[in-house]
Parts: C-alpha cells; sequence; structure tokens
C-alpha cells in the first residue's frame, strides 16, 4: 500500500513537473513581472514558462521605444529560495545578459553584463534628450535587488562620450561605480581617459526622482576650455567646480 501511494505522489510529481515546462509563458509571466519598474513593458510573448523569447519596450512622454529582444529559460536552482529564477539574454538596441528571480514582492538580478548605446539612456530620462548623448554604456553588476528595500552594487561606464552640443566629440570614457542603499543611489564618477576630465561624487533619490552632482571638471585644449568656463565656479587650479541639483 504504501509503495503504490509513492507510486502516486511520483506521478503526480512528474505531471506537475509537465505542467510547469509546458505552460504557456503569455499565460504566467505577466503575474510574474508585475513588480518590475514601471517604466518597462513586455510585448509579443512566446513559448512557454521553462523556455521562450519577448520583446522589451521602455514607456516614455510620447509611448513606447523598443529595447530588446530577450530570450529566456527557467532556472531551477532558484526554486530552492522559493522563487522563480530565468536566465536572459538580450538582443538589439540592448545587448547581454543576466540571471533574474522572482520573489513576493522582490526581484533579485544578478550576473548583469548589459551594453546599450547612450542614446538610449534619452528614452529613460527625458531630462537627457537635450543634451543629445552618444557612445556605449556597460552595466556590469553582481547582484542587484530591486523591491521595498532596493540593494547592490555594480559599476556604469560610458565608452566614447558624446553630447550633440559639444565642440568636440568624443569628450572621454567614464566609470561611476554605485551603491543603492536606504532608497537612494550613490555613485562616484572618475575619467578613465580623454580632455574632459571628470570626477565627483553624487546620489539619486527614489522616492523623489532627484539627482545630485559634486566634483571637478577639467577641460584640455582651447574649445574644451570654454565650454568648461561656462559651468560651475572656478576651482583656483584651472579647473571648475561643479555642484548641481536636478529632477529626473
Amino acid at each position: 500500500m504504501r509503495r503504490k501511494a509513492l507510486y502516486v505522489l511520483l506521478a503526480l510529481g512528474a505531471y506537475a513537473v509537465f505542467l510547469l515546462v509546458t505552460a504557456p509563458a503569455r499565460v504566467v509571466l505577466p503575474d510574474l513581472i508585475g513588480g518590475l519598474p514601471a517604466f518597462l513593458r513586455v510585448a509579443d510573448i512566446h513559448g512557454t514558462i521553462w523556455d521562450g523569447r519577448l520583446a522589451l519596450f521602455v514607456s516614455t512622454n510620447t509611448g513606447t521605444d523598443p529595447l530588446s529582444r530577450v530570450r529566456f529559460r527557467f532556472t531551477p536552482f532558484a526554486l530552492i529560495e522559493g522563487r522563480a529564477g530565468y536566465d536572459l539574454y538580450f538582443a538589439g538596441a540592448v545587448q547581454g545578459h543576466m540571471r533574474i528571480a522572482f520573489g513576493r514582492k522582490v526581484q533579485t538580478f544578478s550576473d548583469l553584463a548589459i551594453t546599450a548605446p547612450a542614446g538610449a539612456l534619452a528614452t529613460l530620462v527625458p531630462a537627457a534628450q537635450n543634451f543629445g548623448p552618444g557612445g556605449d554604456l556597460a552595466l556590469h553588476a553582481r547582484n542587484l535587488v530591486w523591491g521595498p528595500h532596493p540593494s547592490g552594487h555594480g559599476t556604469l561606464t560610458w565608452d566614447q562620450a558624446a553630447l550633440v552640443s559639444a565642440p568636440v566629440n568624443p569628450l572621454g570614457s567614464y566609470t561611476a561605480g554605485f551603491v543603492l542603499a536606504n532608497q537612494a543611489l550613490a555613485y562616484h564618477i572618475r575619467t578613465l581617459t580623454g580632455p574632459l576630465r571628470v570626477t565627483g561624487r553624487g546620489r539619486y533619490r527614489l522616492a523623489s526622482g532627484v539627482l545630485s552632482f559634486t566634483g571637478d571638471v577639467h577641460g584640455r585644449g582651447l574649445r574644451l576650455g570654454s565650454l568648461v568656463r561656462n559651468i560651475g565656479v572656478p576651482d583656483g587650479r584651472g579647473g571648475r567646480r561643479v555642484t548641481f541639483r536636478m529632477p529626473l
């Protein structure tokens, strides 16, 4: 009798796994991704919950813009922690990969390696549209948690940075290390290469959407020197001290 009951349980377990791997992704995924940032939207969901694809869009003031085509594969190891986990692979304007685990009101992003043209930033941050950013962005993070108490750390690199109004392009390459904690993202910027040297620190408040920065800017060459003289105040070393707060 006990052996028969064991067989029944095994059969039910196998059937449950079968239902899991064959469930249509378009039915299950919307509930899982309901806690993603409001500016992100998914569409064109195909495949099963185990293996499928979707299109990722970003919401803007003028509508929605496509960001990437995403291939996703279920990772069963996240079930040990009571979460549904996926490996994601991006192709399109946004490229790269990461792993995401969905918990109750919390999403954990791990092993992020994402690249995108800086112009895509303007679709996420309306304030950046006036600057016409160019170059390439690269985001790397080991572990980020998005939810009631966001946390994590990583780096954002802007390679061959350019602005549509700058007298010289590219301006340089820059990296920003950041820490996400206490409802704010604290960051520090340093210059990797280039004639426009920027160093400083700042903070982005998640609740208010206000970005602040305090740092130093130095421009090499006559044309960049004239650009730098229009911002901040003299720092006594030929550069400018810059401080600002602005909503995004």
